[in-house]
Formats: structure tokens, C-alpha cells, sequence
């Protein structure tokens, strides 16, 4: 072996297994060439290159690919990584499970992508950017709002942690936002008015008010869940806010007892293609406006909050109420039964909540007799309607 100076480079030469070898090093000195000679011979001697340093490896390397041989295993180059993006991230966090393709998942997504853009690097979401987002997003939305799209974001980093492509979310050192409770109610009087504007929305608005389920629970309604003979809709607890928190394990399927008002729309909606044609499968309500083949809208076609955003616009304006919110007539109906005198376990038990319920509440059983009683006994006339005003874009 040799070293030979060449304008300020030096070249390390050699023969090895009747092959010539002269390849340019990265020594900056000949002591430096040296050393890089010695560790390179013993290692061709061996034909063992994994504890070369540096400056040695780039030898071998440069000398394998100039002479065209195949590299070894352990000096096969890897890909650079390309430098994941915020929209790779959220693609992923998409695909890791169907529950995070909500629609309130995805109007979060929006929302930080319109923030940070596609392109923002994932290494560089850290504390300080996420408390700017809170900053900026607190100034146009309520406190909740934020609060669930910082949500949204964290279970997209939790699986970039899972995948070991950051060692730790920052947003579980960012401190929550205090909720701002949104008390308000609806009195009789507006919901009558309001349903006369409501147009195609009608039937789902009566569902909600006199049943205080939640919108996702009543647009997904099957009539396989409908129980006439116990005037009960039997929803399965997978779909169901409270069935789908990650934290309860086994829970049996929500009941919801049915008001007269309820159960003679139903019977309606069961039996509108013919007194002797009972519906038994499908979707209970679907879209019936006047809109069809346009932008993909037909009848029957599934209901998300996209789809009635008009329809609702326009019929709150009717009927002198802007401001109003679908979530408002849980509200109200919870309200509804707590002057009624309603009973908290059996309210509570209606309503179902995701999180925990009081040790009361888990031990006691409440029949269906008990339900009906409760809800047929309920009035509706409580009070003027009262509205916490709250801007969310």
C-alpha cells in the first residue's frame, strides 16, 4: 500500500486479490492519510468493514462503487428518509382507524392544516408552535373548539410516537383551555316555529328534541334498532359516544325510550310506502330534499352536518332564533327533565355521557317500564328560550 499527494488530496493505493486500487481519502494530512491506510488494509485483510470510522467507511465505499462490486451488507447505503409533513402525518393518523375518520376529526384536521399547511415538518411541531395555534384559534372559536382540535392533534402525534418517528408529544405540555358551558334552551313555542321553516330537516328535528339524542346517534338510526313492542330504540354501544371511549371496555347498548310523538313519526316514516309495507332494514332517515344528482345528493343518501347547513341556516333565521346549535336541543331536553322532576340516574341513563358515571349510577338497573314512565311524563314548556351566544367558524 501507498499514499501519493495530488494537489492538495491524498490518494491511498493498493492491490488487493489482483485488483488495483487508488481511490482519494478525506484526510486533510498525511498522518491523518496514515491512519486511514492502516484501518482500511486491515479491514480488506479480514473482509470486515462494520467498525471503520467515519473517514475509513467513505474509503471503501467510494472504492466498491468505482470499481462497480457489490457492497457489502453492512455497507449497503439506506435511503435518506424523506422529512415527514404535516399532511403525511395525517394521513397516517386516517389510516390507523376508521373511528379517526369522524366527521369532527376531520373538521379539526382542516382546520390545523389550514394553520400550519401541508408542508409544515413534523419536527418542528413543538410547544411553542402549538401554543400559538391555541393563541390564534382562541381569538375566533370558543374555548372547546380548541380544545378538540389541540385533541385531534395530539392522537395524531400519539401515533407518530407509536411509530418511534418522535420520541414524545409536545401537546401533552400544553394545558387545556377552560371550557366554556353553553347553557341554553329552546322553549315549546320556538321549536313549533322553527319546525315550520325547517323544511327537510323536520322529522330529524323532532327526533332530537323529544328524544335529547346526539345528531350522529339520530342521522345513523337503522330500523333494525327500532322496538316497537317496547317503544325503545336499542342503539349498539359502538355507536355511541360513550361506547366509543377507549377507557370502557364492556357496556350494553344504549336505551332510548319513545314519546308518543316520536313513535307516531316513526310509524309514519315505517309505513310511507304502503299500509302493507313495513320497513325493517335500513336507515331511518335519509336526505329527502328537493336537490337530487347534484353534487353527488340523492334520496335516501346518509345525513352529515355538511348536508343540512342551509336547510338549517335558513330555518333558524325564519324563525327569529339565529345563533341556535343542533347540540342546543340536548341541551333542552335535559333541562325539559330536570323540571319535570325526572329522576338524575334515569336522565343520565338516557342521555348517556363518555365519561364516568357516579358510583350510583353504575350500580343501579332501571327497567323499561321505568324509561317510558319517565319520559311520558315529561313537559316541555319551560321557560322563553335562552341562547349563550357563541361565534364558531
Amino acid at each position: 500500500m501507498a499514499i501519493r499527494q495530488v494537489n492538495g488530496r491524498y490518494y491511498v493505493y493498493f492491490t488487493w486479490k489482483k485488483h488495483r486500487i487508488e481511490t482519494v481519502t478525506a484526510a486533510k494530512s498525511m498522518a491523518e492519510a496514515k491512519r486511514i491506510e492502516k484501518d482500511v488494509k486491515s479491514a480488506f485483510r479480514v473482509y470486515r468493514f462494520d467498525n471503520l470510522d467515519t473517514a475509513a467507511l467513505e474509503f471503501v465505499v467510494k472504492t466498491f462503487e468505482n470499481k462497480g462490486w457489490a457492497l457489502p451488507l453492512e455497507l449497503h447505503r439506506s435511503e435518506p428518509r424523506q422529512e415527514m409533513t404535516l399532511i403525511d402525518i395525517v394521513k397516517e393518523f386516517l389510516k390507523a382507524d376508521q373511528k379517526h375518520r369522524a366527521e369532527r376529526n376531520i373538521y379539526c384536521v382542516d382546520r390545523l392544516v389550514e394553520h400550519f399547511g401541508e408542508a409544515f415538518p413534523l419536527k418542528e411541531i413543538k410547544v411553542a408552535q402549538i401554543k400559538e395555534y391555541q393563541r390564534t384559534r382562541q381569538q375566533k372559536v370558543a374555548n372547546g373548539t380548541v380544545n378538540r382540535e389541540l385533541a385531534v392533534l395530539s392522537s395524531i402525534l400519539r401515533v407518530q410516537v407509536e411509530h418511534e418517528n418522535i420520541d414524545f408529544n409536545p401537546c401533552l405540555l400544553v394545558k387545556r383551555l377552560p371550557s366554556n358551558q353553553r347553557d341554553s334552551y329552546l322553549s315549546r313555542e320556538d321549536f313549533d316555529n322553527l319546525l315550520d321553516h325547517s323544511g327537510w330537516i323536520r322529522d330529524l328535528l323532532v327526533v332530537l328534541y323529544y328524544t335529547g339524542m346526539r345528531f350522529n346517534e339520530v342521522v345513523n338510526l337503522r330500523w333494525e334498532m327500532y322496538k316497537p313492542d317496547r317503544r325503545m330504540l336499542i342503539l349498539p354501544s359502538d355507536m355511541t359516544k360513550e361506547g366509543k371511549n377507549p377507557n370502557k371496555t364492556k357496556l350494553r347498548p344504549k336505551r332510548i325510550p319513545l314519546r308518543k310523538e316520536v313513535v307516531d313519526l316513526l310509524e309514519r316514516l315505517r309505513t310511507a310506502d304502503g299500509k302493507n309495507v313495513v320497513k325493517a332494514v335500513g336507515l331511518v332517515l335519509g336526505y329527502c330534499g328537493k336537490f337530487t344528482d347534484r353534487d353527488g345528493m340523492y334520496e335516501g343518501k346518509p345525513i352529515d352536518r355538511f348536508m343540512i347547513r342551509k336547510c338549517w341556516a335558513r330555518a333558524i333565521r325564519l324563525a327569529g332564533i339565529s345563533g341556535l346549535q343542533l347540540r342546543d336541543f340536548r341541551h333542552t331536553w335535559k333541562t325539559n327533565a330536570q323540571r319535570s322532576g325526572m329522576d338524575p340516574a334515569v336522565r343520565n341513563l338516557i342521555l348517556g355521557h363518555s365519561g364516568q358515571r357516579s358510583v350510583e349510577d353504575r350500580y343501579i338497573r332501571v327497567s323499561d317500564q321505568e324509561l317510558l314512565k319517565s319520559v311520558d311524563a315529561m313537559s316541555f314548556d319551560h321557560g322563553w328560550t335562552e341562547l349563550d351566544l357563541v361565534e364558531e367558524s
